[in-house]
């Protein structure tokens, strides 16, 4: 019989929507970026002016830069149509715009590892999903997501060689920011195609013994700290496997075809700003080689621990594509991928999300 922890509640999830839990996160994430971009200027004896002229500007540019936003939008739009898929279409293309940005926005001003996940629970259920319903919705898109994840790297890797990826990382003075990457980066691969391996057999293969176990690991003594959470857990993955395994193969293929969709988007953006930039034309190799190497962009931003992975994102940027970009431009291009990539999710964020609350309570929530 499985123990059950009721969730989160109303009150503690709209603590999050507080300006300061807000705003502090994204000062500390901008002031990152602006002291790495601070260092830059004075390594090269520039000024932000000087340094932002140095970029080419061609009627392809513009072209490029273009298309990644149009890729950024269809990174969205993945999510959206994932969403509607995901909750049988009660959620209307409006509603599940909001759900998407809201979901981003705290994504953006929490650190990687913490993501938006509760406060997507939440406005779910605000929107009229059930609990259960919801706990299955969350942990299918975390399922999907992670899929992606490891699949990426070894499918660019039966194209790429694994020297060509790392190649940037020997030209750092540090084996453990260089070299040690790349044990770092299989490691953490390693950790998450385990986590997707135990996902699948909660979800679909043994979730009675799954849950079982669950419950036996945290009622241990020394798990004391984490009963609560992971007792809860264990009791949504028991839900969650419910509700998924009498899905029909087609609702499946939809599904992977929205997501496919969504990580198509996000994975251009970045190729879109190289195209613009590079002196070079970028054949199909190059781009898969970009591909590859935002794979292990994507793994280290998993792991940080700032806010939205400002810093991260952008020094792991101007390490992995130093040799595909102009000389002494890496960091600055890598601020323009984020112009496009993240920053939006803050800008719009804010808005929307005082647009949901109205919507939703029809008065202010103080």
């Amino acid at each position: 019989m499985t123990q059950h922890t009721p969730p989160v509640g109303g009150r503690d999830i709209l603590g999050q929507f507080s300006p300061a839990r807000v705003l502090l996160p994204v000062s500390l994430g901008l002031g990152i970026v602006i002291y790495m971009l601070y260092q830059e200027l004075i390594k090269n004896g520039l000024t932000p002016a000087e340094l932002f002229t140095r970029l080419e500007w061609r009627s392809e540019t513009v072209y490029w830069l273009m298309l990644g936003g149009v890729m950024m939008a269809l990174r969205e739009f993945g999510y959206m149509w994932q969403l509607r898929i995901l909750t049988d279409r009660k959620l209307s293309w409006r509603a599940s715009f909001e759900v998407i940005m809201l979901w981003n926005f705290f994504a953006a001003v929490s650190p990687s590892m913490v993501g938006g996940a509760a406060v997507a629970v939440f406005m779910l259920g605000k929107e009229g999903i059930s609990v259960g319903r919801a706990t299955a919705i969350i942990f299918t898109t975390v399922y999907f997501d992670q899929v992606f994840f490891i699949s990426i790297p070894l499918l660019v890797s039966l194209v790429i060689p694994q020297d060509d990826i790392f190649a940037p990382l020997r030209l750092i003075p540090s084996d453990l920011l260089g070299t040690g990457i790349y044990g770092a980066f299989w490691s953490a691969w390693g950790g998450i195609a385990v986590y997707v391996i135990l996902l699948i057999a909660a979800l679909f293969v043994a979730p009675t013994w799954i849950n079982w176990w669950l419950t036996r690991l945290f009622l241990l003594p020394f798990m004391a700290r984490w009963r609560a959470q992971g007792l809860h857990m264990a009791n949504e993955l028991m839900i969650a496997s419910k509700d998924l395994r009498d899905r029909s193969f087609a609702w499946w293929m939809t599904a992977w075809a929205a997501t496919s969709v969504a990580w198509l988007g996000r994975y251009l953006v970045l190729n879109c700003v190289l195209a613009a930039f590079s002196q070079l034309t970028l054949g199909p190799y190059d781009h898969l080689l970009a591909a590859g190497r935002q794979a292990v962009l994507w793994i280290v931003m998993l792991v940080s621990p700032t806010p939205g992975s400002a810093g991260v994102a952008e020094l792991g940027f101007s390490w992995l594509y130093k040799d595909m970009v102009p000389a002494g431009l890496a960091l600055t291009l890598a601020i323009v991928w984020r112009l496009i990539s993240y920053y939006p999710h803050l800008l719009i964020g804010l808005p929307v999300m005082t647009r949901w609350i109205k919507r939703v309570y029809g008065r202010d929530v103080r």
